[in-house]
């Protein structure tokens, strides 16, 4: 993975980077917790990538994510998920991780494939209120991750 420099804290990816030079760009602020939401917002802003992550409090693997793309906060954030997931595991090792999210209780699986990078599979659990799922219920898709950029 290629590691951003310029921002302590502040990382920027590329989630479902099945090449180099591919994929959705994402940031990724992997520890939140004493950021509120406009300071979230402005990180955001400046980063100008159609979302960012941000990692709040957590419980071992379960986390509180919130996402901002630069203009408000969303729900949910496909990419960023992944992003995000690649960079807890890469931190801290493959293996499940929980998000907790304003769109509900998402459940990641990170592993490594045969070249030793991290994929990352998303599961969401969808809210009671929510209309139940389709019948014949699909498997998460498996995702070659994501990489860090370099500075231009």
């Amino acid at each position: 993975m290629d590691r951003m420099t310029s921002t302590t804290g502040i990382l920027q990816l590329l989630a479902f980077a099945a090449e180099p030079g591919g994929g959705n760009p994402a940031g990724v602020v992997l520890d939140a917790v004493d950021l509120d939401a406009a300071q979230m917002q402005r990180i955001a802003t400046d980063l100008g990538h159609p979302e960012t992550a941000f990692v709040g409090e957590r419980d071992g693997r379960r986390v509180a994510v919130r996402y901002f793309s630069p203009g408000a906060e969303v729900p949910f954030c496909g990419h960023a998920t992944i992003a995000t997931a690649v960079a807890l595991a890469e931190a801290e090792g493959v293996g499940p991780f929980t998000f907790d999210t304003a769109a509900g209780t998402v459940e990641v699986s990170t592993d490594r494939d045969a070249e030793g990078r991290v994929t990352a599979g998303v599961h969401q659990r969808r809210a009671a209120s929510r209309r139940p799922r389709a019948r014949g219920r699909r498997s998460p898709a498996r995702h070659p991750g994501a990489t860090l950029r370099r500075p231009r």
